[in-house]
């Protein structure tokens, strides 16, 4: 059987339209001046989502000096666009934590790689970068692997699962062989269903890519990379030699502040994994 793109999504029912809470916040996050009593009114409505979204302002991840009891004191003491970006990666979760058969990923560990994958992704961002590009940053990194969701069934209609122990680029070359096409253009065909901004539909598509050096593709492949390496991996825990060394590079670090800012950043995940439900 064969398959195209634009047919795939729309046979695939259950993803041909991104859930309303998560496409609204989508769209606040490119309305910098929408109304506060709307942000609030929409987290507000899911009574799963705004516990998350306090769990984490109260982490000591963000170091709040005071405890937030509310979305709308959150919005205060964090920023609106901070916590409208926070609100939509954890709505992304009920779809992200499903098992994805073909990739041998049990059920939320695609949710896990996604979430560490942003959150490292914005602890690469330079350390002079604004707070809007750092959340742009991380909600590329969420959405990455999305094209994953889409490609499950087809491959498991030519296969059971992919072959294991497949490296990075393995991984890639047998969704190519396979189907034609990798997770990153099947996302990007997702992305542009959904209505993504053609920036993060841009991301999606190349993250596997050589990407301009210090560019948004560039931070999440090297996220991508090293989260995948540190047991956080979306369907690939191997990645081939030297791969990671270029991809921090391209990323604007050297070799010893990659290590150093990866480092840091993975021994805080599991903590911050487990706030937001992802700790398997």
């Amino acid at each position: 059987m064969s398959y195209d793109l634009t047919s795939l999504v729309a046979a695939t029912p259950e993803l041909a339209a991104m859930p309303a809470t998560s496409a609204r916040l989508l769209q606040l996050l490119e309305e910098p001046d929408a109304p506060v009593d709307e942000m609030v009114s929409v987290i507000e409505k899911d009574p799963g989502l705004t516990a998350n979204l306090l769990k984490l302002s109260n982490s000591a991840y963000y170091g709040l000096r005071r405890e937030v009891g509310s979305v709308r004191e959150a919005l205060v003491l964090m920023g609106n666009q901070t916590v409208v970006t926070l609100a939509f990666a954890a709505s992304m979760g009920r779809l992200l934590q499903v098992p994805v058969s073909a990739y041998r990923l049990p059920r939320g560990q695609l949710w896990r790689h996604a979430l560490a994958t942003g959150l490292l992704a914005a602890r690469l961002a330079p350390s002079d970068a604004e707070t809007a590009l750092r959340n742009r940053i991380f909600t590329a990194g969420v959405v990455h692997d999305i094209g994953k969701l889409l490609l499950d069934r087809p491959l498991r209609e030519k296969l059971e699962q992919l072959p294991p122990d497949l490296d990075y680029d393995g991984l890639v070359a047998a969704e190519r062989n396979m189907l034609g096409f990798d997770h990153a253009e099947a996302g990007a065909a997702l992305a542009e269903a959904w209505n993504f901004p053609e920036e993060l539909v841009a991301v999606i598509a190349t993250h596997h890519e050589t990407a301009p050096q210090g560019s948004i593709p560039a931070m999440i492949h090297a996220a991508d990379l090293m989260v995948s390496i540190h047991g956080h991996h979306g369907g690939a825990s191997m990645v081939p030699e030297g791969h990671l060394e270029l991809a921090v590079e391209a990323a604007g670090l050297s070799a010893e502040e990659g290590e150093e800012v990866g480092g840091q950043a993975v021994r805080d995940l599991d903590g911050m994994l487990a706030l937001l439900g992802a700790d398997g």
